[in-house]
């Protein structure tokens, strides 16, 4: 009777237990500004966007976290090298889940690396970048969204010393596990 007890426990538990670690996935595009030490324009690629999210901390609908991602994107632009632009950020979220409402509204601060070629060069710079992104995620199914993000911070750092624009946008699909 007892392992009944604790099986149905158990069971009960796991049918109202609410995801907090997510996967996702996104088409993504992300927009350099323009350099002038290097003496080069401005450009926007497209490409992808992984990675995933941890709500550890909870009060009421607010849900504290963090968020980590890679991004792969490039474009032609009619150069030799064509212009790439890769990175990854960590950092914190902050994210809005109402108990009946599907759309789930977010923030997000974060720090890392992106490194680019600005199309004039074979190899790519490294750079410190920083990033506030925002966005919404929509259930369409349970455990799994659509979402809908921007982007802005800046890419310092060996780019010539100076302080390069760095825009993302993205639309994807969130898999909550």
């Amino acid at each position: 009777m007892r392992w009944l007890v604790i099986f149905c426990t158990l069971c009960w538990f796991a049918g109202t237990a609410r995801a907090q670690f997510a996967l996702y996935v996104m088409g993504s595009g992300g927009h350099l500004g323009a350099n002038a030490i290097n003496n080069t324009s401005s450009f926007t690629a497209y490409g992808g966007t992984v990675g995933g999210y941890d709500n550890f901390l909870g009060a009421g609908p607010l849900k504290l976290g963090g968020d980590a991602r890679f991004f792969v994107q490039s474009s032609s632009n009619n150069n030799t090298f064509g212009n790439q632009l890769r990175g990854g950020l960590l950092g914190m979220r902050l994210a809005l889940h109402p108990p009946i409402f599907p759309l789930k509204p977010y923030v997000q601060a974060e720090v890392g690396g992106a490194s680019t070629n600005y199309g004039i060069q074979s190899n790519r710079a490294l750079n410190f970048a920083y990033q506030l992104q925002g966005g919404v995620d929509w259930t369409v199914i349970p455990h799994v969204d659509v979402r809908g993000e921007y982007g802005a911070g800046k890419a310092l750092g060996s780019l010539g010393g100076t302080s390069i624009t760095l825009q993302e946008f993205g639309a994807g699909i969130v898999l909550r596990l």
